[in-house]
């Protein structure tokens, strides 16, 4: 590397530094005390050192019910007013504190915020729902207590309407007492075993909580929380791990800093499996075989190698970059996915990435997604699993076809790396655009696959060139 280059790098993380330093993050303070066997949770937390947005909300859990919203330096109880929007609240209500004239809301610096539910404990599958669970549920399962924190909101999060961003990942510093537990974790620390935990970090984090009687193994730094599988099967996950991050972190060039803690827990239904994040977390959600040792399972290891794939690509698209905006959904999930294509089509067979292409194509037989620049609401997805697991990553694998792989995974960078304070249809134009520095080709590309009502017919065609 010559001076110039140095220069030239020493000055781009600097500036990194100095956004990252001037970025307000909250700071959550404060105490739960929860019960895995009575499905309660009482929280009394402060949330300070909050930037000063005008239009904001307070998403909390639907299910938890508000003793009071206080000021915290004179313990003044304010009236809040409290409301549901569908494309900000998830399983939250949004809460917010008028102004004497009704019109503006009063802004602090900090608040206290004091509340509790009781959520039901299902850990018996003979009456649990069939089909009844998902990510942002505080799910209750007999032994343990799972919830995430961007969507179920156990803690108070703030939310920027303007912007549309949601400041889920937060410094912080609380006490989480469990009674009938025997390991606590809190996203960000190592779980602690016992009925009470304090947890303190000055990293943001989204504050996954996963709290129980269930055992805990450290394998040189990652922590496997409740796992089915034996110590030479943990180990096999690790290397499968490590060889996924350092694939995208050699597509990518931008390093991938987290080490991974697993948890495998069950549903609170009867046939529910899937995995989600929370970085560093990834949780694994299933029975029997759709448990982490599914992996080595003839029947779903084959299954279960892309889904994890598609979980480690969440630290770039979803944790790196918190995408927003009417596109936010499709360029989180879609980035994901295609970088999971990416790993099978890397790691496994020729045949198994085509047999992902077919399905997704034959999953889209009847569907009619609206392009790419006609989205203006996330109702405009139609069927949202549909559009940003299928149709969206169709529309990427064409649009490498036209470009090669080389401007694709410069687009990839590109998306993660472009400052934007919303990641809408003219993000997407900038960012290919730019890689591009072709106005011809871009135009062709956004004529075939961003605004043509024929968006899916041509990226099917292109990819199987028929």
């Amino acid at each position: 590397m010559n001076s110039k280059t140095s220069i030239l790098s020493a000055l781009i993380l600097l500036g990194s530094l100095v956004a990252t330093a001037q970025e307000q993050i909250p700071l959550l303070k404060g105490k739960l005390n929860l019960s895995v066997k009575k499905g309660t949770m009482e929280c009394d937390f402060k949330l300070v050192d909050m930037p000063e947005v005008a239009d904001y909300a307070v998403v909390i859990n639907a299910g938890m019910n508000m003793r009071y919203i206080r000021n915290i330096e004179d313990n003044y109880s304010f009236y809040y007013d409290r409301n549901y929007n569908d494309t900000i609240s998830d399983e939250g209500f949004l809460y917010s504190i008028p102004d004497n004239t009704g019109k503006a809301k009063v802004i602090r610096k900090a608040l206290q915020f004091s509340y509790v539910g009781k959520f039901p404990v299902i850990g018996d599958t003979l009456k649990s729902t069939n089909n009844l669970d998902w990510k942002g549920n505080i799910a209750f399962n007999g032994y343990s207590v799972r919830a995430d924190g961007r969507q179920s909101a156990w803690y108070p999060v703030l939310y920027d309407i303007k912007k549309k961003k949601r400041y889920h990942q937060v410094r912080y510093d609380i006490e989480v007492n469990c009674s009938d537990c025997s390991e606590i974790y809190v996203n960000g620390n190592t779980p602690v075993q016992g009925t009470k935990a304090h947890f303190k970090s000055d990293i943001p984090a989204e504050l996954l909580l996963y709290a129980g009687n269930y055992k805990a193994k450290n394998v040189n730094g990652t922590y496997f929380l409740n796992p089915d599988m034996t110590d030479a099967q943990i180990n096999e996950f690790g290397t499968m791990t490590n060889n996924f991050k350092k694939y995208y972190e050699s597509k990518l060039h931008i390093p991938y800093k987290y080490n991974i803690t697993y948890i495998q827990t069950t549903p609170v239904s009867k046939r529910n499996a899937w995995l989600f994040v929370s970085y560093p977390t990834i949780v694994n959600i299933g029975w029997g075989d759709y448990g982490m040792k599914g992996f080595f399972s003839k029947k779903t290891g084959d299954w279960f190698k892309p889904y994890m794939a598609h979980e480690l690509g969440h630290y770039y698209f979803g944790t790196y970059k918190d995408f927003n905006s009417e596109l936010g959904d499709v360029l989180g999930e879609c980035g994901g996915e295609y970088l999971s294509m990416q790993i099978t089509r890397e790691f496994f067979k020729d045949s198994m990435y085509n047999a992902k292409i077919d399905e997704k194509i034959k999953s889209l037989k009847d569907f009619k997604p609206v392009p790419f620049a006609g989205i203006k609401n996330a109702n405009d997805y139609g069927n949202r699993e549909l559009y940003v697991y299928y149709y969206a990553p169709l529309i990427y694998t064409a649009i490498e076809k036209e470009i090669g792989m080389d401007n694709m995974w410069k687009w990839m960078h590109a998306l993660l790396d472009t400052k934007a304070d919303f990641t809408n249809f003219a993000y997407v134009e900038q960012t290919l655009s730019t890689t591009l520095n072709n106005d011809k080709q871009y135009q062709q590309i956004k004529a075939k696959y961003f605004t043509s009502d024929s968006s899916l017919n041509n990226a099917i065609a292109t990819i199987t060139g028929k």
